[in-house]
């Protein structure tokens, strides 16, 4: 798990510059994180407007499938035409479409633009991580990854609550175009001052590859997200599986033989990097826990309101703006800090979703609010750790492409997990999903789940990672 012995900093900038392209990494992924946001809670406003209520599970699947082809096509992408030129374009396409959905009023457009947002959005969703590694020397790293976390919880947690009050004032049109304005602040921070570093050796995109990712996502999506609906023998839903394996199959053999693979498949014989990309796919189960599940529990179970429950992860927010700075400054300071802000991540979340699963109808709503915010502490160490640890174990000419799978692993642990939940709440439910004690029965899988994923991702901290870091420190 030895990591890669390469230049203190890749594209050496002057400091003024530096700081511009750093701030310009910041305000991308605030606005993504507020498109995010923004969409997810005027999805059912806009197709309302068109009446289209009945589209809303397709229109989250183009959003969540563009992103999760795009990632780690993006990244190969990036290091063919370079990071600034991604990142432009990228970011221009997606306010471009994003603001046509402000305007068009009829459901196909409205579809194809939002997926060509998802599209564009994966394309450089991974750059900025990539940049503050390229741009920042090794032990200040962490740190700006920190400033990416802060980025990423402001807009979520801004972009919700402003874009819910303008479409509560009538002025819908505002609410999708508001995340376009700090995009186009990042994009020319990033265009004044960044240089168009290219990895790569020029060569074209990988088309096969690009064709199998899209038929395995697109498999995989198709069966993971309609099975639970549809049922797991559904002739669509068994379309999906042929489409995965076949799709993964073809996608491997491709990749063997493709002189610039779109995804390099040394990067799997890489012991160091493949336990961190594990650990990092194990840690991001607990999102959809804490997305749907949570609130579900605290309605239905401990009766709490609406407003109660829509503020569950305040706490969180708060933890996640204040917090990432500190710790990236911390485990900057000494290289096995990282192995030790994984082991917290993965420990502060296995701990307050063991507690929440414990839920009974008197629990009080302040101990989800309470485990969330420890849920906070560890999503603030793991967005300093993970993807620092995840570069320093890649060559050079891998980076583009590694930190997109860090990514894209996120995506699918996201995805494998709302499956899996599914299935855990509704054995609970199936018989009665009205009754309290079913719902009680299921959210508390639910939580049980996350809480044990996580502690197998904190033994594999310690018995894997932690030793060579420790060995590598000395």
């Amino acid at each position: 798990m030895s990591e890669q012995k390469r230049p203190q900093v890749a594209i050496p900038l002057p400091e003024n510059k530096k700081k511009a392209v750093l701030w310009g990494c910041v305000f991308m992924m605030l606005s993504m994180a507020m498109y995010g946001l923004v969409f997810a809670t005027l999805t059912s406003p806009i197709l309302e407007s068109i009446g289209a209520l009945n589209y809303i599970s397709l229109f989250t699947i183009f959003a969540s499938f563009g992103v999760a082809l795009m990632t780690p096509i993006g990244g190969k992408l990036g290091d063919i035409i370079g990071r600034r030129n991604i990142i432009l374009i990228g970011g221009l396409v997606s306010v471009i479409a994003g603001a046509g959905i402000a305007f068009v009023r009829s459901l196909w457009p409205l579809m194809i633009l939002r997926l060509i947002v998802s599209l564009a959005q994966g394309a450089y969703t991974a750059s900025p991580y990539i940049l503050v590694g390229l741009i920042n020397e090794p032990k200040d790293v962490p740190k700006a990854m920190g400033l990416l976390a802060t980025a990423i919880a402001v807009g979520s947690f801004g972009g919700s609550i402003v874009a819910g009050m303008l479409t509560d004032a009538g002025m819908l049109q505002a609410a999708i175009l508001m995340p376009a304005l700090p995009a186009l602040i990042g994009l020319f921070l990033i265009w004044k001052n960044l240089p168009n570093f290219k990895a790569g050796s020029g060569a074209a995109i990988d088309k096969a590859g690009v064709l199998f990712l899209a038929l395995t996502l697109g498999g995989f999506v198709l069966a993971f997200n309609f099975g639970p609906s549809m049922g797991w023998t559904h002739p669509m839903v068994m379309i999906g599986y042929v489409l995965f394996v076949g799709g993964l199959f073809a996608l491997i053999k491709a990749e063997q033989k493709a002189a610039d693979p779109l995804i390099s498949l040394r990067l799997f014989k890489n012991k160091a990097y493949v336990t961190i990309l594990i650990v990092n796919f194990i840690y991001f189960f607990y999102n959809v826990a804490m997305n749907t599940y949570a609130p579900i529990g605290a309605m239905r179970v401990m009766g709490a309101s609406t407003t109660a429950a829509g503020s569950l992860q305040l706490p969180r927010t708060i933890v996640t703006i204040l917090l990432p700075a500190i710790a990236g400054a911390w485990v900057g300071r000494k290289g096995s800090n990282k192995w030790k802000a994984m082991a917290l991540a993965t420990g502060l979340t296995a701990l307050p979703f063991a507690v929440m699963g414990m839920t009974t109808p008197s629990t009080p709503v302040l101990v989800y609010m309470g485990a969330l915010g420890v849920a906070g502490v560890a999503e603030s160490f793991r967005s300093v750790s993970f993807t620092p640890a995840a570069q320093a174990a890649l060559d050079p000419k891998d980076l583009g492409v590694g930190t997109s799978l860090c990514n894209f692993v996120s995506t699918l642990a996201s995805t494998m997990a709302a499956t899996l939940y599914g299935v855990a709440y509704n054995m609970c439910t199936a018989s009665d999903p009205a009754n309290v004690a079913n719902i009680q029965a299921g959210v508390n899988s639910v939580f049980r789940i996350v809480a044990i994923v996580n502690l197998v991702g904190l033994a594999i901290v310690f018995l894997r990672i932690r030793p060579q870091m420790e060995k590598e420190e000395k």
